[in-house]
């Protein structure tokens, strides 16, 4: 009884030792150098003829911000975009009501054809080169339970089954739309994009893949899962990106790092721009939930 009553005695004088303890220390984290921020896919809807491929593309532009700043990030604003194929032909994209968003009606794209993107902004001329590569099909769509699940409990979840193309890599990126609502990520812990290489299942037949495997589905709403063609330089890419975007701290994590784009800065080549210029076939399939 006396040792516990000393222990308790103890505690109760180390208190104020470990409040004094707690110190706030303000950190002031210096502005890095304002860089142009490019996030723009040019895209080929797989299948379409010439009398329903769309000529409508968009490209974002902005800046980055201060490391604290909550609000969005700026518009790059008053911007000369344009994007040329390999075969000369040159469209220009003008900026659109929404600050910052360049957006043109006038490029098809097509599978196997390399478009060059050019802006000039603030001086600067940045450029990236990329190609468009064809996309395997979407065979079905369908909804199924994870594997070894509850499907009660657990739900359905978007399954699709597919083809890959023999006799070429393939890399593939994946988004799926719920009730027109894009998912940002494929489940509700972790932020990445899905993406893959064939090495594994080239030239086969994919069966019963879930993309957002750890996203359910309900009764009764509507599924769009658009799956793109991407190079190998931004599969690799995307995989740094996820690699950094998942780190958690501990001594297996990768070592934080800048995640280095495509968008060369030709005037000041150190001050390169962030973000990726991407040309992707997309193949789509849409289903109701039963």
């Amino acid at each position: 009884m006396r040792t516990r009553t000393l222990r308790r005695v103890m505690a109760v004088l180390a208190l104020p030792v470990l409040a004094a303890c707690e110190k706030v220390v303000e950190i002031e984290v210096a502005d890095g150098p304002v860089r142009l921020v490019v996030e723009g896919r040019l895209e080929a809807l797989r299948g379409a003829t010439a009398s329903t491929a769309s000529g409508q593309q968009s490209l974002r532009l902005t800046t980055t911000a201060p490391y604290f700043t909550n609000s969005a990030s700026p518009p790059a604003r008053g911007a000369v975009v344009s994007v040329r194929d390999d075969r000369g032909t040159v469209v220009l994209f003008r900026e659109s009501s929404t600050p910052g968003t360049y957006v043109t009606d006038s490029l098809v794209a097509a599978a196997g054809r390399t478009y060059t993107l050019r802006i000039e902004w603030q001086g600067d001329r940045y450029e990236a080169v990329e190609a468009l590569n064809a996309v395997a099909g979407i065979d079905s769509l369908y909804f199924t339970p994870r594997p070894r699940r509850d499907p009660v409990k657990d739900g359905l979840r978007a399954t699709i089954d597919l083809r890959d193309p023999p006799s070429v890599r393939n890399y593939y990126l994946w988004d799926q739309f719920v009730d027109g609502t894009r998912l940002l990520s494929p489940d509700t812990l972790f932020r990445y994009r899905v993406v893959t290489s064939d090495e594994f299942y080239q030239g086969r037949r994919v069966r019963a893949f879930q993309p957002f495997d750890g996203r359910a589905v309900r009764s009764g709403q509507e599924v769009l899962v658009r799956q793109y063609s991407i190079s190998e330089a931004v599969w690799r890419y995307y995989d740094a990106l996820n690699q950094q975007v998942d780190g958690d701290g501990s001594p297996f994590s990768v070592p934080p790092a800048s995640v280095r784009g495509n968008v060369a800065n030709l005037t000041t080549p150190s001050k390169r721009a962030l973000g990726y210029f991407v040309a992707s076939e997309v193949a789509e399939r849409r289903g109701r939930v039963p």
